[in-house]
């Protein structure tokens, strides 16, 4: 019978012990080999730098969101203090808050545009000519028939030149 200090599997199955086989070789600190992680440069793949830009236009646009609707509630907070008080400084803020608001909003439609900028210089437009012949057909079939022995060339009638 088993002793208890086996595995209880075997124990439940009632099967005699086996042996427990190492599969890799012991490692000793000594075989180990410690590397440098290899640094690479990310900056100069030009998907980074779109996805760098994608990044940081999404960030500016957020920042400029977040600005605008922030100086809503602004506005409203300090109209309502400008009403109760009658003071021309409230008033005056109010006004340095609006254009501040009216600032921001053009500088969203900046940004917009400046990022169309950025992705409308990465696709240029390029156009190959790959013409072999310039000129009418006309030209083209005396080219041909100067070229070509007279017996291969067949004239052909159109009925218009008849």
């Amino acid at each position: 019978m088993p002793n208890n200090n086996e595995n209880p599997l075997e124990n439940a199955l009632n099967i005699e012990p086996t042996e427990v086989r190492k599969t890799t070789p012991e490692v000793v600190d000594a075989d180990i080999v410690r590397r440098e992680p290899v640094k690479v440069d990310l900056s100069k793949f030009p998907d980074r730098k779109k996805m760098d830009q994608r990044k940081d236009y999404g960030e500016v646009r957020e920042n400029l969101k977040d600005v605008i609707d922030n100086s809503k509630v602004a506005i409203d907070g300090i109209l309502k203090v400008a009403s109760e008080s009658d003071s021309p400084r409230a008033y005056e803020v109010v006004s340095q808050l609006l254009k501040t608001a009216t600032e921001a909003n053009k500088e969203l439609l900046d940004v917009h545009k400046q990022m169309k900028d950025l992705e409308k210089d990465e696709t240029k437009k390029q156009v190959t000519n790959n013409a072999f012949f310039v000129g009418s057909t006309k030209e083209l079939q005396d080219m041909i028939a100067k070229q070509l022995p007279a017996k291969k060339v067949k004239k052909i009638r159109n009925d218009r030149e008849a």
